[in-house]
């Protein structure tokens, strides 16, 4: 697959930001206590310091990534090179399936595509008005390449966006092997907090999940002494 991330910018590197936010969130003087985020996120409580850190990604994907990331309505900002001013020229097919197929059809509207653009006929190539690219688009197959850079917030990354593209069953290949991209990039970072995010937020979350639910259905009385021994909490002021 012909994609490209790269991590332009990481705003809390030392979490010295994220441990003062902590630290007067929870009214605490020590505002350098860096492991205080951590038991935030450990203890369940809301993530909302952890919106105010981001990380800028520039990437190189196709238009179907690109769809997929940009649902989430809680991103920082977005800069796409879109097809309204810009030319496509890289065709990307789906790394799910290595059927030739999908490359010569693409490739074939990609061409109609460029055709329009530079005043060419698909069908006899006699020469012809040049297309505008805001027209032209309407044409161009959906797995074209996109160049784009997107700033996301940490507790968007950490609730959302790996979680539903990487960790959830039936995650989209093309776009789970991107955001994989993404959270090995942050997690160079600060391997501490994104290990503990994959903890609490990644595949074994949601086994659990399905187990509680599966336990509460099929061994109501097994699932009220788990509780009740393992189930309580403590709240963060504690």
């Amino acid at each position: 697959m012909n994609t490209q991330v790269n991590l332009l910018r990481y705003s809390d590197p030392f979490r010295s930001s994220l441990a003062h936010a902590a630290a007067v969130y929870l009214g605490k003087d020590d505002i350098d206590n860096v492991k205080r985020p951590l038991s935030i996120i450990r203890k369940g409580d809301t993530l909302a310091i952890f919106r105010g850190e981001s990380a800028r990604f520039e990437f190189h994907t196709s238009k179907v990534v690109y769809d997929h990331l940009t649902t989430y309505t809680t991103i920082n900002m977005r800069a796409c090179g879109g097809l309204r001013a810009n030319e496509a020229t890289v065709f990307i097919p789906p790394g799910e399936d290595d059927d030739p197929i999908y490359r010569q059809l693409g490739e074939t509207h990609l061409q109609a595509y460029r055709q329009l653009v530079h005043g060419i006929d698909p069908q006899t190539e006699d020469p012809i008005g040049k297309k505008r690219l805001q027209a032209a688009r309407y044409v161009a197959p959906v797995s074209v390449q996109l160049h784009y850079i997107l700033d996301i917030n940490f507790a968007t990354l950490i609730e959302a966006v790996f979680p539903q593209r990487i960790w959830s069953p039936g995650a989209q290949h093309d776009t789970r092997i991107v955001v994989e991209e993404m959270f090995q990039l942050v997690r160079q970072q600060d391997p501490e907090l994104w290990n503990l995010v994959y903890e609490y937020y990644g595949p074994e979350s949601y086994s659990w999940k399905r187990m509680r639910v599966k336990l509460k259905r099929e061994r109501p009385d097994l699932y009220e002494q788990i509780m009740k021994e393992y189930g309580g909490f403590r709240s963060m002021w504690d």
